[in-house]
């Protein structure tokens, strides 16, 4: 999926983090991988497995930062990374576990920050940032 087929979904986009806190109310929440993974699994839920979709840039990382992250991946979630194969203008995709455990994982480790939309009832932006801590975005 594309940034503007997400945007048509209605998600609370914006690509330069200080219009986003101008647009949006904002807080920030503390979390540690696992607790990052929890939490986006229990929003994947909420909103019946669907309304989630996250930024994922590894495929557009030059491949020394792929290697790296390739390191720190259980196999299950390497395998998903490789299989994953979008086109060139794909940047954003639906959530399931194992990507959410991934984005979580890679955030945690500050190797690759990953934004986590949630469109329809729950609208809200998670915007992956270091000392592991997640940017909350909402509607004013």
């Amino acid at each position: 999926m594309t940034t503007g087929q997400l945007q048509k979904k209605g998600a609370i986009y914006f690509e330069n983090i200080v219009d986003g806190m101008k647009q949006y109310e904002n807080r920030m929440i503390r979390m540690d991988g696992q607790q990052a993974c929890d939490k986006f699994l229990d929003l994947w839920e909420l909103c019946g497995y669907n309304d989630i979709y996250v930024d994922f840039y590894y495929h557009r990382l030059p491949e020394e930062a792929r290697r790296k992250i390739d390191l720190i991946l259980p196999p299950q979630e390497r395998d998903y990374v490789h299989q994953m194969n979008p086109t060139d203008e794909e940047v954003i995709f639906p959530a399931n576990e194992v990507l959410l455990s991934i984005c979580a994982r890679l955030n945690d480790a500050e190797m690759l920050f990953s934004t986590i939309y949630i469109t329809g009832e729950h609208k809200s932006t998670w915007w992956g940032n270091y000392n592991k801590e997640y940017i909350v975005f909402t509607e004013k």
